[in-house]
C-alpha cells in the first residue's frame, strides 16, 4: 500500500495516530454514561486492583493508570461525587483507602467487557507480533519488557 502523506512514516505521528484511534474508540463505548475517559481509567484501574491489594491509594491508582496526580486527585473528588467510589481512613492516617461502591462496580464491569473487546479489534490485526510490539512499547517508555524463550525440542 503507497504511503498516502508526507508524515505516513513518521513514527510518533503514528504512535499519537493509534492513541487517538484507541482513545475515540473507548470514549465512543462511554458515549452515553457520565463518565469521561479519565474516570472510567480510574474506575477501571481501582477494579483491576481490588483482587491484588488490601487497601487502593490515589498513589497506586497514579502508578497503575499512568494519569497524572492532579488529574486522579480531581476526578476522585467527581467520582465520589457520582457515588461511584468512596475514600476510607485506613490505619495509616497519611493517605486515603479508595474502594468501589456497587454503583461503580457495576458501571465498571458493564464498560469493560466492551473496551476490551475493542481494544482486541484494534490489536488483534498484530497477531504474532503483539508481544514484540508491547514490548517495543514499554522499551520506548523505559519500563521492563518480557522475553519470550522459544526451547528447541
Amino acid at each position: 500500500m503507497a504511503d498516502t502523506s508526507l508524515n505516513e512514516n513518521r513514527l510518533g505521528i503514528l504512535v499519537w495516530q493509534t492513541s487517538n484511534l484507541w482513545q475515540s474508540k473507548i470514549r465512543q463505548i462511554l458515549k452515553n454514561s457520565d463518565l469521561t475517559f479519565n474516570e472510567y481509567l480510574i474506575l477501571e484501574t481501582l477494579y483491576k486492583l481490588i483482587d491484588k491489594q488490601d487497601s487502593i491509594t490515589q498513589q497506586d491508582i497514579c502508578k497503575n493508570s499512568s494519569i497524572d496526580r492532579s488529574v486522579v486527585s480531581q476526578k476522585i473528588n467527581l467520582l465520589e461525587e457520582k457515588k461511584l467510589l468512596i475514600r476510607s481512613q485506613p490505619k495509616d492516617k497519611r493517605s486515603y483507602s479508595l474502594s468501589l461502591t456497587d454503583s461503580g462496580f457495576e458501571l465498571v464491569e458493564s464498560f469493560i467487557r466492551n473496551v476490551e473487546k475493542q481494544e482486541s479489534l484494534i490489536f488483534d490485526k498484530l497477531s504474532s507480533e503483539i508481544f514484540n510490539f508491547t514490548n517495543s512499547l514499554k522499551l520506548i517508555l523505559g519500563k521492563k519488557i518480557r522475553i519470550k524463550v522459544k526451547l528447541n525440542d
